[in-house]
């Protein structure tokens, strides 16, 4: 899949793949969505500038071949798995054995294999299959990388009876073997098993096989939209599985709609308070609350007093703007958070109520302040709004920036602009001024501009992560996507060392200031919840965001406690 956008995003022509590159037409939609096209059978004579992608069961050298005559590009992204058995079997061949490969006729790569076998190749079903075949001479057999594990040895047995000299070589793959390990381990532990996947794909339908074997009850779903509410009745523990052409998104959708399905049924206080929880952030209440005490964690390092309507501004428009890019991203959230997209969709019409209330609040707050202030408020609205739209006309449209999103990295650095923004520049603009606007003044706001800016883009690169999977789907240039899963920690390594220095370098130039114990709330959190951010399978959902705004409370706790001493 990532090779595929990969091809997508940089090179020129039309992108084709030969055949389904996996067995699951979701992510095929997806892709065909995004251009990729299918090869013809019958292509044109030549195909001069086209790429095509070898599919993951991989091709015959023949069929190679035969792309390569026609002028075309070719990505190799045959599974490697398979290309070892690829290379085993050509090898095997080419010394005069004859090929036994045990899998599902017409299987794509079983058709592969047969090509490497040089016509020296037989496909077999199972074992009841081996008294068909004709007399052989140096035998050796191979397995396709998806089948049943528990069946192998019966298979072999049969080959090795009829030909005590045959070579049995054990090619199912390691992936699919774990799976099905695992499959049977939940039959032990569950009453119920979800196995997500396409039914077309090999894999999938063996572990779906393995759980109706164990006499679960056993579902195999497409999407999170298959599960029916009553399937969790009666059932205390539901396993959840997925086939190996399963994309991450696929799952990560299926796991929140099983735990979504769970919290309908729980009528208990901890039930009740994550509830709660979810709705407040989920409906940035929770976020907004946090810039308030970020605000005035700023305002107790630079000695300052707050007035109490700017904490209506920070609250009232951090959860406007938040509400609305929810919104735009509404689509994006399909494949990144379910549990977002089932609570902006149920509740749209309070929310979008809530958010032009929040909006019309934030501007009242900062008209309170000053003309300066209000102008201030109006810029960061319309550019928060222009930041998602397609522009009419746009001077890097060749570079394929149609609008300010498509910039790379340009979410995180302009979240923690935006921020910084609205919680430093205030400050001068204000009538009276709370910050004196002269040279002094002007310095330190510029400090405090940048520790609010660390902050925030430590924090907005650590969402892109979780947010990687429909931001690469959507084209979208964020950390993980522009820089890949370990470019964006490497840039969130070196953010999070710089953001720490520089806090250290404020200690000292205020040392009677509290910004040293910002350091807790910012790069000593970050690193204690580091384990989560190399993760893909991390705190998912409005747990994540529960956890990371987190930061700006306890930036304001620890703030708060120095004063007290």
């Amino acid at each position: 899949m990532d090779l595929a956008f990969n091809c997508l995003e940089s090179r020129k022509g039309p992108i084709y793949s030969h055949g389904p590159m996996i067995h699951n037409r979701r992510a095929m939609k997806i892709l065909q969505d995004r251009g990729l096209k299918e090869w013809p059978d019958s292509p044109a004579q030549s195909q001069t500038g086209a790429t095509v992608i070898i599919r993951a069961h991989g091709l015959s050298p023949t069929a190679e071949q035969s792309l390569r005559a026609k002028g075309v590009d070719v990505v190799d992204a045959t599974c490697p798995r398979v290309a070892d058995v690829q290379r085993l079997v050509a090898s095997e061949a080419a010394k005069g054995s004859d090929i036994i490969i045990w899998g599902t006729a017409g299987h794509p790569e079983v058709e592969g294999l047969l090509g490497y076998a040089q016509d020296r190749g037989l496909v077999i079903a199972g074992a009841r299959d081996v008294e068909k075949l004709p007399d052989l001479g140096r035998v050796v057999l191979v397995a396709q990388t998806t089948q049943n594990l528990d069946l192998w040895a019966e298979t072999a047995q049969a080959v090795t009876c009829r030909w005590p000299t045959a070579k049995c070589l054990n090619t199912v793959c390691q992936a699919t073997v774990n799976r099905q390990s695992e499959a049977r381990r939940l039959a032990e532990e569950c009453q119920g098993l979800v196995v997500v996947g396409d039914r077309h794909s090999s894999n999938t339908r063996k572990l779906f096989e393995i759980g109706q074997a164990k006499g679960l009850k056993t579902i195999s779903v497409e999407g999170a939209e298959e599960i029916e509410p009553g399937f969790i009745e009666d059932v205390d523990t539901v396993g959840l599985i997925a086939g190996a052409s399963t994309p991450v998104w696929q799952i990560r959708l299926v796991y929140q709609k099983l735990l979504s399905l769970g919290r309908s049924q729980e009528n208990n206080i901890p039930a009740f308070l994550r509830r709660f929880s979810r709705a407040i952030v989920l409906s940035n209440i929770y976020l907004g609350l946090g810039s308030c005490c970020l605000g005035w964690s700023i305002g107790k390092v630079v000695g300052c007093q707050i007035p109490d309507f700017l904490f209506g501004l920070f609250f009232f428009f951090t959860q406007a703007m938040h509400m609305l890019h929810g919104y735009l991203d509404l689509n994006s959230a399909r494949y990144n958070d379910l549990d977002r997209l089932d609570f902006l969709t149920k509740y749209k019409p309070y929310l979008f109520c809530l958010g032009l209330s929040s909006l019309l609040l934030s501007l009242s707050a900062a008209y309170l302040a000053g003309p300066w202030v209000l102008t201030l408020i109006v810029i960061l609205s319309v550019c928060g709004l222009f930041y998602a739209i397609p522009l009419p006309v746009s001077p890097l449209g060749r570079w394929g920036v149609r609008r300010l999103k498509d910039i790379p990295l340009s979410k995180a650095f302009c979240t923690a602009v935006g921020w910084a923004s609205l919680l430093v520049i205030p400050l001068l603009l204000s009538r009276p001024p709370i910050i004196k606007p002269d040279l002094p003044g002007l310095k330190v706001s510029l400090l405090a501009f940048l520790a609010v800016f660390f902050q925030v883009l430590c924090r907005s690169i650590r969402m892109d992560f979780q947010a990687s999977l429909g931001d690469r789907i959507f084209g979208r240039r964020t950390a993980v996507t522009f820089l890949g899963w370990k470019g964006a920690i490497k840039l969130l390594w070196i953010s999070n060392f710089v953001w720490g220095v520089y806090l250290v370098f404020l200690w000292l130039v205020w040392p009677h200031s509290p910004i040293i114990f910002l350091l807790i709330s910012g790069p000593l959190l970050n690193l204690l919840l580091w384990p989560g951010f190399i993760s893909k399978d991390a705190l998912a959902g409005f747990l994540l965001d529960l956890v990371l705004d987190s930061q700006f409370l306890l930036a304001a706790l620890t703030v708060w406690i120095w004063t007290q001493i």
